[in-house]
């Protein structure tokens, strides 16, 4: 797995080189108008070399959307603690992924524009078994919910309403400033369950966690 840590402990691999300039170029040029050619340059490497590590261009490709994929579930898991209620770990699940998407641009634009728009169906299922996951997550708050009829459909619709709008973020070249939208995604992702009024608290609490306030875990559960 290649290791994209915001924290550059370690330097990167001659794989996990290759895999982050498949990335930028995907993001520069789109998957159409790749080579292998054009990535061993940008990493620095050889086709001998690419070709000892992957398959051909779309097993590197797929590589790298697992990688992120990977590295985004790593993230999401290692935010839940249990000095943290159940709710302002969430929040900052959905922290620690923007942050992850806005310190590597590059795989930001690949998880959620290349594999979903422009690459091969195996790439793409890559990506939708990642979105099923979160949407399973997401899924946990019908536990809160009081609605009689329990639309099946409401949690990757709520997904996906999140997903819009950090893809606007990325096409729109913002991709530093996605953090900023813990609030509106909390918002998105917890309204069609919890309704108006604590969805609109969970997205203060999620401003004050972007302003640093301390939080314990003496949270009280969403009020419906």
């Amino acid at each position: 797995m290649v290791e994209i840590s915001a924290r550059g402990i370690l330097a990167p691999s001659e794989r996990e080189q290759i895999l982050r300039a498949a990335a930028a170029l995907c993001a520069e040029r789109g998957y159409g108008e790749l080579t292998v050619e054009a990535i061993v340059e940008r990493a620095g490497s050889s086709s001998e070399r690419f070709g000892h590590f992957f398959a051909g261009l779309e097993d590197c490709l797929l590589a790298a959307v697992n990688a992120i994929t990977a590295e985004t579930l790593a993230a999401v898991s290692g935010a839940y603690s249990p000095d943290l209620s159940e709710w302002d770990s969430g929040l900052a699940g959905i922290r620690s992924i923007l942050e992850l998407m806005a310190a590597h641009p590059d795989f930001a634009y690949l998880g959620y524009i290349g594999s979903r728009q422009m690459a091969p169906k195996r790439i793409f299922e890559v990506y939708s078994a990642a979105c099923q996951m979160l949407a399973a997550m997401i899924e946990r708050l019908w536990e809160y919910s009081q609605l009689d009829v329990q639309p099946r459909a409401a949690a990757r619709a709520a997904l996906g309403g999140c997903e819009a709008l950090v893809r606007a973020e990325i096409v729109g070249g913002r991709i530093e400033q996605l953090p900023r939208l813990l609030p509106d995604l909390v918002y998105t992702a917890t309204v069609p369950f919890l309704g108006q009024e604590e969805a609109m608290r969970l997205a203060r609490r999620g401003r004050e966690l972007l302003a640093g306030s301390e939080w314990g875990a003496d949270v009280d559960p969403p009020r419906v």
